[in-house]
């Protein structure tokens, strides 16, 4: 049995190197065996260059699920976009003969800087029917990048009535009340937005989907989340403004070595720590676990703004044995020191959030502290610190979206009022016609035509512009 089962393995692993064209010189880094009726997955990876890798899934009977290649295509030919669908053609039928003719190709392929990507779905009702079909991603030179596979979906539930869109609308349409912050409208989120800071007002608002028929189940809602807990000055105390080396306080000791090193892609440098000292994980198998295992042992994993140097994340994985030896009180003084090591007028732009006290005594002492500019919340502006009660060391740290005192140079007081914001966003407030993937606790999905609200996310409080998000 044994013997057959590692034969069946060795064929999944000839054939995901031959789907994913892998180097010779590349090695496999994981190799994860799903059982009998799950997929398994593979990846290689470049040893002269860690960012570059090839990952193939496979199903249980050995079909392609899902193709990935991160690294640059190996022709710098650029094709026309006929020969680009007929690279996605070919290479489909292949290992899908009926899927071109199963789905219906979706009319707005996204093309990228490097790579076009064209969408297949299944259609019910004139409607695509989301995660269902495939997908590819081509590169401009004629290289499939990425590849996925959905297949047809299995349970649809049809409404016996679809209701107008005025009806919808109408049956959606709620008072709305709205909260003035700070918000940076990224590009890469919004479609108008400049990656920059602005004073917005953000709708409360409460539309969900809802079935196409208008007749909706009874559900409880827990009110819990919506209990804001209050926030308070932070606590001064004396050589809160000492100087003191962030690095020491999150345990980055002399000694130390830059493990490896990422452009994270968005201004931000990721970087790993390890103690030369510290043994090696040594992995029992090749599996997803161990990879990252083998990643994390033993590490301090830092971001830093590549423009400015500054500290904007931090994430140990250091483990230590040993007593709680660092009182709550202690971490706090700790947490708050830190801060004002990065923030040097902390106490200007950020309140602390205490959370109620726990019975049981923990390893770890976590505190949140809220950022704000002229008593203006900024959105995203939590920042979540965590203190080992062992060590005193910092443990996780996770920055504002932006340095509050850039917000500075933002006029605090909005241009419209609320009143004008709410008149603009019910000008843009609409519903659209759609399928929804319902999620089971038993695993098993189906699809549900609802109608989905579709809203700006903000409204400028300077200019009366709606923001709406690019998804």
């Amino acid at each position: 049995m044994e013997g057959a089962v590692f034969v069946k393995k060795e064929e999944l692993k000839r054939k995901a190197l031959e789907i994913g064209r892998v180097p010779a010189h590349f090695k496999l880094e994981i190799e994860n065996d799903g059982g009998d009726e799950k997929r398994t997955y593979f990846c290689w990876t470049d040893p002269q260059d860690g960012h570059t890798g090839i990952s193939v899934e496979l199903g249980p009977d050995g079909q392609l699920e899902s193709l990935s290649r991160d690294m640059e295509p190996e022709s710098g030919e650029r094709l026309s976009e006929e020969q680009l669908e007929d690279t996605m053609r070919q290479f489909v039928e292949t290992y899908y003969p009926a899927a071109l003719s199963a789905f219906v190709r979706e009319e707005d392929d996204r093309t990228y800087d490097d790579k076009v990507r064209f969408s297949y779905v299944q259609m019910e009702e004139g409607l695509p029917l989301p995660r269902s079909g495939f997908m590819a991603d081509v590169s401009l030179s004629g290289e499939i990048m990425s590849f996925s596979y959905y297949g047809k979906v299995g349970s649809i539930i049809k409404p016996q009535r679809v209701a107008d869109d005025k009806e919808a609308l109408a049956f959606m349409k709620k008072d709305v009340e709205f909260d003035l912050l700070f918000e940076v409208l990224h590009r890469s989120v919004y479609k108008n937005g400049d990656d920059q800071p602005h004073l917005v007002y953000e709708p409360d608002c409460r539309a969900i989907t809802v079935p196409a028929d208008l007749v909706q189940e009874e559900q409880e809602l827990d009110h819990e989340d919506d209990m804001e807990r209050e926030s308070f000055p932070l606590p001064l105390f004396e050589g809160i403004h000492d100087k003191v080396d962030p690095g020491s306080m999150i345990g980055i000791e002399n000694g130390f070595v830059k493990e490896r090193e990422a452009d994270l892609g968005d201004g931000r440098i990721g970087t790993v720590w390890r103690n030369p000292n510290d043994p090696l994980y040594q992995p029992e198998d090749k599996s997803l676990d161990s990879w990252f295992k083998g990643r994390n042992h033993q590490v301090v994993k830092t971001i830093h703004n590549k423009e400015t140097g500054k500290l904007e994340g931090v994430m140990s994985f250091m483990e230590k044995k040993g007593p709680l030896t660092v009182s709550e009180a202690e971490c706090e003084k700790i947490a708050i020191r830190f801060l004002f090591a990065l923030f040097p007028n902390a106490d200007q732009y950020f309140k602390i959030r205490y959370k109620e006290p726990d019975e049981e005594e923990n390893a770890v002492a976590g505190f949140t502290f809220e950022a704000h500019c002229h008593g203006v919340p900024l959105r995203f502006g939590q920042i979540r610190i965590c203190v080992s009660c062992q060590t005193g060391h910092i443990i996780v740290y996770m920055g504002p979206d932006i340095d509050p005192k850039e917000l500075e140079a933002i006029h605090p007081v909005p241009a419209i009022s609320a009143e004008q914001a709410k008149s603009m966003f019910w000008q843009h407030f609409k519903v659209e016609l759609g399928w929804e993937r319902e999620y089971r606790d038993d695993e098993a999905h189906c699809y549900r035509l609802v109608y989905k609200p579709v809203y700006p996310r903000f409204i400028e409080a300077h200019t009366g512009e709606p923001v709406i998000s690019s998804w």
